[in-house]
């Protein structure tokens, strides 16, 4: 991928703030999505808990990035 294609800092916190927004005001427990890109087909698991595979510690702590100004 060419670096002018890639999300910029500021779309990749605009995309985490419209994510926390949806699931502050639309989810209820989950959510599974699944698209098609160039690359391949994605999914996006949204919980609650994390996966039964994993474990919180697992997981990129983004809430840096959404931190009010």
């Amino acid at each position: 991928m060419e670096a002018k294609d890639k999300m910029s800092k500021e779309e990749f916190t605009q995309m985490l703030q419209l994510i926390k927004r949806y699931i502050t005001t639309e989810m209820d427990q989950w959510e599974m999505w699944k698209f098609d890109t160039d690359r391949s087909r994605m999914y996006i698991d949204i919980s609650m808990i994390p996966s039964q595979e994993g474990c919180e510690d697992a997981y990129t702590d983004l809430n840096h990035l959404l931190e009010e100004n």
